[in-house]
């Protein structure tokens, strides 16, 4: 008899993969000079759905026979969501704090002038600004990063899934 791995395992492994390509990108991103260029940030957002796609699909045809209710293809992706942004949260952490604390510098650079094209005045830039460096420096700032990617990935989890469901007749499905 086969052991199929539990929706946990699956989705522990697509989430590592998914999080590891996130990685990748972000270090082409980063060695490219290109590391807050808005454009090229939301490949990141076809990367979660890519992983989120494969591994749900691949879980539906591989371990399901080829069936997924919708709860399940969402709970799938869901956690898959939940493993990438755990290990892309960490590594983004690790390159701002450790390894080029400068980005920091630049992340509020970018946003010092975004915030002057918004037409603020120089007191709620300068407010802004210092709050963004306290949360910059702490770990609080990998559970931000966490729980934005985690909310986006719900968001994608629940449109994929009415793509990917697929509820055939119990009777004559293999259980």
């Amino acid at each position: 008899m086969e052991n199929k791995p539990t929706m946990f395992q699956h989705s522990m492994t697509w989430g590592a993969i998914t999080g590891i390509t996130l990685i990748v990108y972000s270090l082409i991103l980063y060695l490219a000079g290109q590391t807050f260029n808005k454009y090229l940030g939301w490949i990141s957002y076809i990367l979660l759905i890519a992983g989120i796609i494969m591994g749900t699909l691949l879980y539906r045809n591989k371990v399901l026979n080829g069936f997924i209710s919708y709860g399940n293809a969402f709970l799938t992706g869901l956690l898959i969501v939940i493993f990438a942004a755990i290990i892309s949260s960490f590594f983004s952490f690790i390159l701002m704090r450790f390894i080029d604390p400068t980005l920091i510098e630049q992340l509020v650079s970018t946003t010092e002038e975004k915030l002057l094209n918004q037409g603020l005045n120089d007191e709620q830039i300068e407010m802004a600004i210092e709050r963004m460096r306290k949360m910059m420096v702490s770990p609080f700032s990998v559970n931000l990063g966490l729980l934005g990617t985690i909310i986006v990935g719900t968001i994608l989890s629940l449109i994929t899934s009415a793509f990917i469901k697929r509820e055939g007749n119990t009777f004559e499905r293999d259980t």
